[in-house]
């Protein structure tokens, strides 16, 4: 078998999980963490080519805080990140990653609800196929 890239999907949402899931499964190996500290305890015992990451988990900015302790740890820091959520929709708040990226610490922003044509394109834009 083929040495397929790993991601790790990190939401508090199930629903969420799987949508991301079924749009990627068929090119990657995904593997779901339900919050920040799940997530890193995954983070630091396997190896992950991507992060698809919500923002609004168990604190409003845990998906920010996450990010932030992803690009601190020295073995985690170049491991790409997508944040995927739906915090303009309920904030008004928008994020621009052309203005942004210095302190998102994400390599790509996306809204839910998302196409999975687009999160696809989105995630072979930053690790390949």
């Amino acid at each position: 078998m083929e040495n397929r890239k790993k991601i790790l999907i990190v939401d508090d949402d199930e629903a969420s999980i799987e949508i991301s899931k079924l749009a990627l499964e068929d090119f990657y190996d995904i593997d779901a963490a339900f919050n920040s500290e799940e997530a890193m305890e995954k983070l630091k015992s396997g190896h992950f080519d991507l992060v698809v990451l919500d923002l609004m988990m168990e604190e409003r900015d845990s998906g920010f805080t996450l990010a932030y302790a992803m690009k601190e740890d020295s073995a985690l820091k170049d491991v790409p990140i997508i944040m995927l959520t739906s915090a303009p929709e309920k904030t008004g708040f928008h994020f621009d990653i052309s203005t942004d990226k210095d302190w998102l610490k994400v390599d790509e922003f996306l809204e839910k609800p998302i196409k999975a044509t687009e999160l696809l394109a989105n995630v072979k834009k930053i690790i390949g196929a």
